[in-house]
């Protein structure tokens, strides 16, 4: 007997449920969300960094706002020498503000929000920091930008 692929028909004490497979094209959750956090992983991928530009209808208003994800790293507040055997890995975000030799520290994951810088021409560096502070190489992105002059009245 030849059982469709797609629905299979399933008999509880003679109530009827249908059950809806996954194509096999469909993304899984491991897909979308990585890895679980409950199971370390042997021979991790690099880290990787990804930066969007600052988000144009923000920025008019002289706010910058940038949106950045990571693979293969958890952004965390967790630091110190202990936490670089954590798997799956674990780290957070410097960020260079117009080369300053010091960054900002982000441990948040959250929407990178400026405010307050002068109008005209800037760039923020952006790097994956292991729990000890040290820059992931190859996990870096340095966003350019203008920040409008918003003082003037229309």
């Amino acid at each position: 007997m030849f059982i469709n692929s797609m629905i299979k028909a399933v008999v509880f004490g003679g109530l009827a449920a249908t059950l809806y497979t996954v194509p096999a094209s469909a993304q899984t959750a491991r897909d979308i969300k990585g890895a679980t956090e409950l199971v370390a992983i042997p021979d991790e991928a690099p880290a990787k960094l990804i930066v969007d530009p600052p988000i144009p209808e923000q920025l008019a208003f002289g706010r910058v706002m940038i949106q950045f994800r990571t693979e293969n790293l958890r952004i965390e507040p967790v630091f110190g020498k202990g936490a670089l055997s954590v798997s799956p890995r674990v780290g957070h975000l410097h960020y260079y503000v117009d080369d300053n030799s010091w960054p900002v520290v982000d441990s948040s994951d959250d929407t990178v929000v400026l405010v307050g810088l002068k109008p005209g021409p800037h760039k923020i560096r952006f790097e994956l920091a292991e729990p000890t502070h040290k820059a992931i190489p190859g996990a870096v992105q340095t966003v350019t930008f203008v920040v409008p002059d918003t003082s003037t009245s229309h």
